[in-house]
């Protein structure tokens, strides 16, 4: 790391541990007083710091170290290799609970000024919003409001939004007759919903999900496509059953993610508890076990299972991209999904660049594309709302 970097890291270590001498605070003030960006850089550092505590995903790293392997990757971008390791470089560090991200963010700070022609100030990231079809055909628009409002859901029966949550009555616990509502989130969406059994479902971009306004007596069951994580309250005597063109995951109180989005395949990963999963094409059900991802090849009708760093495949419900030995083509579908724009590839070679990497979601997507093309060469531009990539 240059002197300059190294020292300035240690001036914002300082300050947000409270720890700055008299010497060290005027020092960090003039810098602040150089540019406004010196002062939405910390605050940026502050954030991740805090989101950082909550998602303690990768394991600790040196600062110095990590920085290092970091600038190695950078000047290495040239070179034909394309398999990167990102996240190792900007792991984070254990010193006072403070990330490498204070060095990481003065790379962005610098990157950004840098590379002012491919900016696009105008492609956000997506943001709280789903289409619901109540029971009776009614179409009710849903989005971030603070204030609580009550949406007819079926005969009789109201739902309350309240900021990107639609919460059902959980004291309705058995229905006769089943109604049902869909929730439909757009791409550049995502939402939560909490069922009539008191499940919690993290939605994503692009994704449907079908279920009844209040829960049988027999089971519980709710139709996905698209992609969804959920936290299933615990009843042991109806099942929990999410079911999709594919597969279906049995479950009675458990945690785990579902996307059926994944080109070829669809993938089930399990946080905790314990599923049963069954497939087209293979009549026995396969049990999971936490930390495991079962994918099934939608063109062979084969399944495998085996161990992950589950963490990295549900980052996006906690604010995260964590890509791991994704090709750039899986990453663009994914950002394209979610900032809603279209990608075209110049050359076909660049689709098969493998990137890993831990990126933050709610960025505007030209910090994202800087970031990647930094480390792996691919150029960019910007043209209205298609994202164009080259070598």
């Amino acid at each position: 790391m240059e002197t300059r970097d190294m020292k300035l890291v240690e001036l914002i270590r300082s300050y947000l541990a409270g720890t700055l001498s008299e010497g060290e605070s005027r020092e960090l003030q003039k810098w602040l007083e150089e540019s406004p960006k010196h002062g939405e850089l910390v605050r940026k550092i502050q954030r991740e710091i805090k989101i950082s505590e909550e998602l303690p995903l990768f394991c600790s790293l040196n600062e110095e170290k990590a920085w290092g392997q970091f600038k190695a990757l950078v000047d290495r971008r040239k070179k034909k290799a394309v398999r990167y390791h990102f996240y190792r470089a900007l792991g984070y560090a254990a010193a006072i609970a403070i990330p490498v991200v204070l060095a990481l963010s003065l790379w962005i700070y610098r990157s950004d000024t840098g590379n002012g022609e491919n900016l696009n100030s105008e492609i956000l990231p997506g943001g709280s919003c789903a289409t619901l079809v109540a029971a009776d055909g009614r179409i009710y628009q849903l989005g971030d409001k603070l204030e609580v409002e009550n949406v007819d859901v079926a005969s009789a029966q109201q739902a309350k939004q309240l900021n990107n949550t639609l919460v059902y009555d959980t004291t309705r616990v058995v229905s006769p007759v089943e109604e049902f509502n869909e929730l439909s989130i757009p791409r550049g969406g995502e939402f939560k919903i909490v069922l009539s059994d008191g499940t919690l479902v993290y939605l994503n971009s692009a994704t449907r999900l079908k279920y009844p306004v209040t829960f049988s007596a027999k089971d519980r069951r709710v139709f996905l496509s698209g992609e969804a994580y959920f936290e299933v309250a615990k009843d042991s005597k109806r099942p929990f059953y999410v079911i999709t063109d594919d597969m279906q995951v049995r479950v009675y109180g458990t945690e785990f993610g579902v996307n059926t989005r994944a080109g070829d395949y669809a993938r089930t990963v399990l946080v905790e508890g314990s599923i049963g999963l069954r497939v087209k094409g293979i009549d026995d059900e396969v049990v999971m076990k936490p930390g495991e991802l079962a994918r099934y090849d939608k063109k062979e009708k084969t399944l495998i299972v085996r161990p992950v760093n589950v963490r990295s495949y549900v980052a996006w419900k906690e604010g995260y991209f964590a890509f791991e030995n994704e090709t750039l083509e899986q990453i663009m579908a994914t950002l394209s999904l979610w900032y809603n724009v279209d990608v075209f590839f110049q050359s076909e070679s660049v689709k098969n660049f493998v990137f890993t990497g831990f990126l933050r979601k709610y960025e505007r997507i030209d910090s994202i594309l800087v970031a990647i093309q930094d480390v792996t060469g691919v150029k960019y531009s910007i043209n209205n709302r298609t994202v164009i990539l080259s070598r």
